[in-house]
């Protein structure tokens, strides 16, 4: 990102995961999910989501518990 910008989110879900209804689910489920961090990424970062097969069945509980993993090693790269 440039300086002063604030932290992106990208979300790539394939066609295996499953429908469009289910690929649109899970996009929400990740933007919401970094929508909540979003203000804890310092510096601010770009952030790339590749869903893989099985993210489909997950609840946003666990959903937020991988991605709050994931987005707490963003700042030391």
């Amino acid at each position: 990102t440039s300086s002063g910008a604030a932290s992106r989110l990208g979300v790539t879900v394939s066609a295996r995961i499953g429908n469009s209804v289910i690929r649109n689910r899970v996009k929400r489920l990740v933007r919401e999910v970094f929508r909540r961090r979003r203000a804890d990424l310092v510096p601010p970062s770009d952030v790339l989501v590749i869903a893989k097969p099985g993210a489909s069945a997950l609840t946003y509980a666990q959903a937020a518990t991988e991605l709050e993993r994931i987005l707490e090693i963003v700042p030391d790269r």
